[in-house]
């Protein structure tokens, strides 16, 4: 193994001590400390074949926090893994382990916290459907969840 090679498999280790990093944050955090994009290929290669960088595993461990404890939809976090470099295909493979049921619980949960009226206003409404949109849930899921609070809050 070359000394760049090495350097930058040292470096790697380092990091990733600290949390996972894809293969993509990985090599760009190397070559923002110059380490050779030939050292970098070779020490990602060496340590995806060490299991120490796994997109699939920083995809799942992701999807958990963002769903479950950030209560993120779907669409944001998909956004987010593209952002840190994750495969699509890897992306689709996570996304398929998010139950609907998942989201809806989320929004539910979104729509407790805020202590709304029985009845929302239209500017309520809109209020409410935009902070939704903007934290990863579909239109369709949203607008059953407000229409299911409404029917609920009746009976």
């Amino acid at each position: 193994m070359s000394t760049g090679r090495a350097t930058a498999r040292v470096a790697a280790l380092r990091m990733l001590t600290r949390r996972d990093y894809t293969a993509a944050e990985l090599r760009a955090k190397l070559l923002d400390r110059e380490h050779s994009a030939s050292d970098i290929t070779a020490a990602i290669a060496d340590l995806t074949r060490d299991r120490f960088v796994d997109d699939r595993r920083v995809a799942l461990a992701f999807l958990r926090v963002a769903a479950d404890l950030k209560g993120r939809g779907r669409h944001r976090i998909e956004r987010e893994l593209e952002h840190r470099g994750v495969d699509k295909a890897i992306i689709r493979e996570a996304l398929a382990t998010l139950p609907v049921t998942d989201e809806i619980a989320s929004i539910r949960r979104f729509l407790e916290r805020k202590h709304l009226p029985d009845r929302l206003s239209p500017a309520e409404h809109r209020r409410i459907f935009g902070q939704l949109m903007r934290r990863g849930f579909s239109a369709d899921l949203i607008a059953t969840a407000i229409r299911s609070r409404a029917t609920d809050d009746d009976a």
